[in-house]
């Protein structure tokens, strides 16, 4: 079990911040959440992740090496065109099985619970909303992130343009039933808007993100708004080793997608 702490609690230190890959020490903290805390769970290696070996978070480098290797093989666009198509394939796991029902016991309790992605928004070839991919991805499996924002309508967060990389187009962080879609801005930045957006106060946040950099803007936040923080960055993922690939077997697996969609 990997558990390590940074910081501590007092009144001169509002923030703790935990690593590890451990479920049973997450679901301990998570129950102390009540009516007061803000829980926000980031999505991908947090809630949910990918089963195929070219998506699995213990591939992200030689991944990032594969995509341009794909980039030359059939160009820029027509690699966008075969990854969202396999982006709308390829299945998700739940990363941590008792989540879910985690998430209803503190919905019953009456905590607020907030999901706060990376995800890009707005259109992206044929796809009018590409945030809708996440969406679809959630509704898989048994959660209802709406329940704690029924009264809240969708945000546009317009005061926050950002643009797409290797595209001139601009794109806004958008909150929706209960999911921010943060355009890869800062989490602790967009966190801000939104709860300057709302009426409601909290007084303790707990934050569950796989990066360290987001756990980071989550304290720096919390230190901004004298708001005490529990930062957990979760790192199961890194657990999932069978899908471990060298970079010569995903070339190997995109020559294969290439082929079946007639570009060569």
């Amino acid at each position: 079990m990997l558990l390590l702490f940074f910081g501590g609690c007092s009144q001169t230190e509002l923030v703790e911040t935990i690593v590890t890959d451990n479920d049973g020490v997450l679901h301990r903290i998570l129950e102390k959440a009540d009516k007061n805390t803000l829980v926000i769970f980031d999505c991908d290696e947090v809630l949910i992740t990918p089963t195929d070996t070219l998506f699995s978070p213990v591939n992200e480098d030689n991944y990032k090496k594969a995509i341009q290797y794909l980039n030359k093989k059939v160009g820029f666009s027509r690699a966008d065109d075969i990854l969202i198509d396999i982006r709308k394939r390829y299945k998700f796991r739940l990363l941590n099985n008792g989540l879910p029902k985690i998430v209803k016991k503190m919905q019953t309790r009456g905590v607020s619970i907030l999901v706060l992605t990376s995800h890009w928004t707005g259109e992206f070839h044929n796809i009018k909303s590409v945030e809708d991919l996440r969406k679809n991805e959630l509704n898989q499996f048994d959660f209802d992130f709406k329940k704690s924002w029924n009264n809240v309508d969708k945000i546009v967060f317009y005061e926050l343009p950002t643009k797409l990389p290797r595209y001139n187009v601009t794109r806004y962080p958008i909150f929706e039933n209960g999911i921010i879609f943060a355009c890869n801005l800062d989490k602790g930045d967009v966190l801000q808007k939104f709860l300057n957006r709302i009426s409601r106060k909290f007084d303790k946040i707990i934050f569950v993100d796989d990066k360290m950099k987001n756990i980071r803007s989550i304290e720096r936040f919390c230190k901004k708004n004298n708001i005490e923080g529990k930062c957990i960055q979760y790192k199961k993922a890194e657990l999932f080793n069978k899908n471990k690939a060298n970079l010569q077997e995903l070339e190997r697996e995109l020559n294969k997608i290439i082929d079946s969609h007639g570009f060569n």
